[in-house]
């Protein structure tokens, strides 16, 4: 029992000399006091970081869509207190850089413009694809109550494509040593990702229909997955351009800590704003988090504790940065968190080091918020010398390499490229399921070396297979899967044949090909909304389903009222042309005729809408208040005698079978010998019905 003691505080105490000889300590530089906007400010932020024994500062170089470096391809930030023609990032690395403090490219991701003034520059996102913008080019984010954000919506197709080359384009120009993320999630202050793009993409991607709830766990991952996905893109990129910078986020830690990950997954990162951070250090698709565990001293020790210990345990081979709100704090509060979390775990792990937010906000006592050299020379008495940054074993050493793969459709849509299932087929026969983004990429990071080949499929078709792919260690490898559009769109479900018209409530009867996977029939009342794989949208909403194949498919349209109704099947990922049929008030049509002694009880469909207004893929109930049509009914009655138009007493939908009407009209006096009848709604009129 001693020695089991003794070599478990000996580890400890050997994990905690590691981090001290290589260890990031490092400032967080805003945009919103003084810090990098002039030479001089410049000169004093090298100054100060050396007297706080800081080797790596987090520099605010995107704010809000605009730029503190000048060769961006976004507009310079209007701020007056930069000179003109001054570029802060270069003139910092350049002084930086001799005293071995890496500078890494802050960009703040999602947030758009939020000032009630518009920016003034003309190129600007704000006048491009967002409120400045006309709808169908906007990018903006909104909330499930239909209100337009202020920032970019992570699930637009648009915004990933332009933000991973906008952020990427950096590496061009300047010899950053990383670039860190920041607002890489959804907004806090509502539910957001309702744009209505983005609402299409996520109905197509899953087969889907109509507006998510949300509580819908598929369309919480959902929007997980594209902040992801832009994270992803952006650490297989820059592996490709610049293989030592190194990616790094600022991620949330909002409560207390969790205790497990069931914990972490309930808590606001992963289920309110949807950033997985601990996936990402797991997918290996990050080199760093830096959580922001800022908590006052006074009041939420505990709570950073509780993170730190969950953090430290949870690196995946990766590493953390801790994070820490020096501007909540006292300096000596801020000098206790420091060396608190610097600790092993209890596990006998430790962080990579620590960031202080931040810069010019020194202490909650600084109300001037403005550098105080004081402070960063008290932070640096906590050590002998300068930590060296630490050099990550991962890009120093790699023994493992990176795939960057693209589905290439030619003179495809960009929408066929979006959430294709390819199958990476590995070394001793191990497999890795990946997804396309909105672009057509997919990549994978740490990668055992050896020969791969990637499957691309079509839902469950195999449509493209890929040559040998080989991963190096220390390698990003580019593979490409390409096929012609002829090629691809068949696989796609086509709907070949609809009616030319469809009432609110109708039944419709579509012919096609690759419908659905295998036959299949409701079974039960409500309708299902998708069978054998296929949805089938109506203007935006599922429309539940009768039966289903892979040559057709019968659908109820919804009730409610349209200049026309556009189709689409979707099936896997995938969805076919659009088909138009037009809308109309009524289509009715006769299904059957039972005579009483007193009354005929005709079924019929396509009678339009009703009030109570009805619920489609459902049938009425079978007593008052009857769902009663809306449009005027008649029953034009022929027999060997004439013709005659009769009143129903009862025209409604009928019980328990969706899209059915029953009527109900007394028989003439006399009774009707062989007849036939048609069914008048509004100005509509059935076909002729024998009985």
């Amino acid at each position: 029992m001693v020695r089991v003691s003794f070599l478990s505080l000996l580890l400890a105490v050997l994990a905690s000399f590691h981090s001290a000889a290589q260890q990031y300590r490092a400032f967080w530089a805003d945009a919103l006091h003084e810090g990098y906007k002039t030479p001089a400010e410049i000169d004093a932020l090298v100054s100060n970081l050396s007297a706080a024994k800081a080797n790596a500062v987090f520099v605010q170089m995107r704010r809000r869509a605009d730029a503190y470096y000048r060769l961006s391809r976004e507009p310079f930030a209007e701020d007056a207190a930069v000179p003109g023609g001054f570029d802060p990032l270069d003139d910092l690395i350049r002084k930086a850089r001799p005293l071995n403090i890496e500078v890494h490219a802050w960009l703040v991701v999602y947030p758009g413009w939020p000032f009630a003034t518009p920016p003034r520059d003309p190129n600007h996102l704000y006048w491009s694809h967002l409120a400045g913008a006309t709808a169908e080019l906007q990018w903006n984010n909104y909330t499930s109550a239909g209100v337009r954000g202020t920032g970019l919506d992570p699930g637009h197709p648009e915004v990933l494509p332009y933000l991973a080359d906008t952020f990427l384009d950096i590496l061009n120009h300047y010899e950053i040593d990383g670039i860190h993320l920041d607002y890489i999630r959804y907004p806090e202050d509502a539910d957001y990702g309702y744009s209505p793009a983005a609402i299409d993409r996520f109905n197509r991607n899953l087969a889907r229909g109509g507006f998510p709830a949300r509580s819908d766990a598929a369309w919480s991952q959902w929007r997980r997955d594209q902040v992801t996905a832009l994270v992803r893109q952006l650490y297989i990129r820059l592996q490709q351009k610049r293989p030592q910078a190194k990616l790094s986020a600022a991620v949330v830690t909002w409560g207390n800590g969790p205790a497990s990950d069931a914990a972490y997954r309930a808590l606001d990162a992963y289920s309110r704003v949807f950033q997985d951070w601990r996936g990402w250090l797991e997918e290996g698709i990050v080199d760093f988090t830096v959580p922001m565990n800022y908590f006052r001293e006074s009041q939420y020790a505990g709570y950073l504790d509780r993170w730190s210990e969950y953090q430290k345990d949870r690196q995946y081979g990766r590493a953390y940065v801790n994070g820490l709100g020096n501007y909540l704090n006292t300096q000596p509060q801020t000098l206790a968190q420091i060396e608190r979390v610097l600790r092993p775990s209890a596990q006998g792990n430790v962080p990579l080091g620590f960031a202080l937010y931040s810069y010019a906000s020194t202490t909650s006592e600084n109300t001037a918020q403005r550098p105080d050299r004081a402070f960063y020379e008290a932070v640096g008495a906590m050590v002998a010398e300068t930590p060296k940054a630490p050099e990550l074993a991962w890009k120093a050493r790699p023994e493992r390499g990176h795939l960057a793969g693209r589905a290439v459709i030619e003179g495809a849509p960009q929408a066929w490229l979006d959430y294709l299932r390819v199958e990476l087929l590995g070394p001793g026969g191990s497999t890795r399921t990946l997804r396309t983004d909105s672009t057509g990429f997919f990549g994978a990071a740490d990668l055992e070396p050896g020969v791969y080949t990637a499957q691309l499929y079509a839902d469950q078709e195999l449509a493209a297979s890929s040559d040998p792919i080989r991963i190096e260690q220390g390698q990003t490898t580019e593979a490409a899967l390409r096929l012609p559009a002829s090629g691809f769109a068949a696989h796609l479900p086509a709907i070949d044949e609809a009616p030319l018209e469809a009432a609110p409530g109708d039944v419709l009867r579509l012919s096609g090909r690759r419908l659905a996977r295998e036959h299949a029939w409701a079974e039960a009342v409500p309708l299902p909304r998708s069978l054998a794989g296929l949805t089938v949208d109506v203007n935006g909403t599922a429309a539940p389903l009768f039966e289903a194949a892979q040559g057709m498919v019968e659908i109820q349209i919804p009730f409610t009222s349209a200049e026309r109704w556009v189709i689409r099947a979707r099936r896997g990922g995938l969805e076919s042309a659009p088909v138009a049929v037009n809308a109309v008030a009524a289509r009715p049509r006769v299904l059957g005729v039972q005579r009483g002694p007193e009354f005929l009880e005709i079924t019929a469909t396509g009678l339009g809408t009703t009030e109570p207004p009805a619920l489609s893929g459902t049938g009425a109930g079978d007593s008052e208040p009857y769902l009663r049509c809306v449009l005027p009914v008649k029953v034009i009655l022929s027999t060997a005698g004439g013709e005659m138009e009769l009143e129903p007493s009862l025209a409604a939908l009928a019980p328990w079978i969706p899209g059915r009407y029953a009527i109900r009209v007394p028989l003439p006096a006399g009774g009707a010998a062989a007849a036939s009848l048609r069914v008048k709604a509004g100005d509509a009129i059935s076909p002729a019905f024998n009985f």
